[in-house]
């Protein structure tokens, strides 16, 4: 006879089924706590190093930073960028912030910034006594493509840099852009003046003194009005030829490229940005020459260089018709056309 107050099931099974997920229960909980703590000693091992590695680092920074071996060494290279102390402090889009000492027998800059408006149509304009007084230009490579110059000159364009070359930055090779000649053509067709620039990647004087020559060699038929410039750039490239150049051979190279551009009757310019004009360039030298300057500016804001410049590139974002995409904006403060005038006339005189 079978009493219905008890389970069909046996009671010791009933109850070591229930011990026995008891049990598992215990050693799941158990694992996962083991696993938390050694984990748990694993991270703080790891930050623990990460401390001790660091420490060292920055000891090792700080002995670097009062080594004057060290920092002499770094600012002897182009593509070195140490801190260094000075009184003067500037902020570079690209570089960051950065200190550098005044430039002494650098002429200031003279420009009124007052004067200076940006416009709806997202270009700068100078103004003196209320009345325009710079050129709108733009600076273009084959980059750019096929060009309706007729266009560009009814978009209010002056004048045009054009990449007249550029020396491969790998087996040092020279080349012309090619479509520097049609640009040239064009340009001056649709009655916009053209100064042109040359992609240096001199190592030595020898090689911008080549360059140079090469340039003319290439614009001798042509009516070129506004300066030929030296663009010495560190491409972002671990096989660069340019890698280790030092500030010493840079300036002379800039020097000499200048003077062969002068000597054979064109107006020299250097283009460069702000760290690399008051920390790598020798300006009190190079200031003998007109300075191309480059920083982006978003609206109204005048630029940060605060000696003499002729010519700014303010961005590289710009529209102009007859051109696809961007192309980067200029303004020039003289009007090299007006002067390349009284040179002609005052040679024929």
């Amino acid at each position: 006879m079978i009493d219905s107050n008890f389970p069909n099931t046996p009671l010791p099974e009933k109850i070591a089924e229930h011990g026995g997920k008891k049990s598992r229960g215990i050693n799941v909980r158990l694992i996962a706590v083991i696993l938390f703590a050694v984990i748990f000693v694993l991270v703080v091992m790891l930050f623990s190093k990460v401390a001790r590695l660091q420490s060292s680092v920055d000891e090792l920074s700080k002995r670097l930073s009062e080594s004057e071996d060290y920092i002499a060494a770094m600012n002897t290279n182009v593509d070195e960028y140490p801190e260094a102390d000075g009184n003067m402090l500037y902020h570079d889009d690209i570089y960051g912030d950065f200190s550098a000492e005044p430039l002494e027998g650098v002429p200031l800059n003279t420009l009124d910034w007052e004067n200076l408006e940006f416009g709806e149509d997202n270009r700068y304009t100078y103004y003196e006594n209320g009345e325009a007084v710079s050129k709108t230009g733009i600076d273009v490579s084959y980059h750019q493509g096929d060009i309706d110059w007729e266009k560009v000159a009814a978009d209010g364009i002056d004048f045009a840099m054009i990449r007249i070359g550029y020396r491969g930055y790998e087996k040092g090779v020279m080349h012309r852009d090619e479509l520097s000649e049609s640009y040239i053509s064009g340009a001056q067709a649709a009655g916009i003046d053209v100064g042109v620039y040359f992609y240096s990647q001199a190592v030595s004087e020898a090689e911008a003194r080549e360059e140079a020559v090469y340039v003319c060699e290439l614009i001798k038929n042509s009516e070129i009005k506004y300066p030929v410039v030296f663009d010495w750039e560190l491409p972002d490239d671990s096989e660069a030829r340019t890698l280790g150049t030092t500030t010493e051979t840079l300036n002379k190279c800039a020097a000499a490229f200048c003077r062969e551009i002068t000597d054979r009757g064109y107006t020299a310019m250097l283009y460069s940005n702000l760290k690399m004009a008051l920390t790598k360039y020798d300006m009190q030298t190079l200031s003998a020459y007109d300075f191309w300057y480059v920083e982006y500016k978003d609206g109204h804001n005048p630029p940060s260089y605060p000696y003499e410049l002729q010519m700014w590139q303010y961005a590289s974002d710009g529209r102009v018709d007859g051109i696809d995409g961007y192309v980067d904006m200029n303004i020039s403060f003289v009007d090299y056309a007006a002067e390349y005038s009284k040179h002609q006339n005052a040679d024929f005189e």
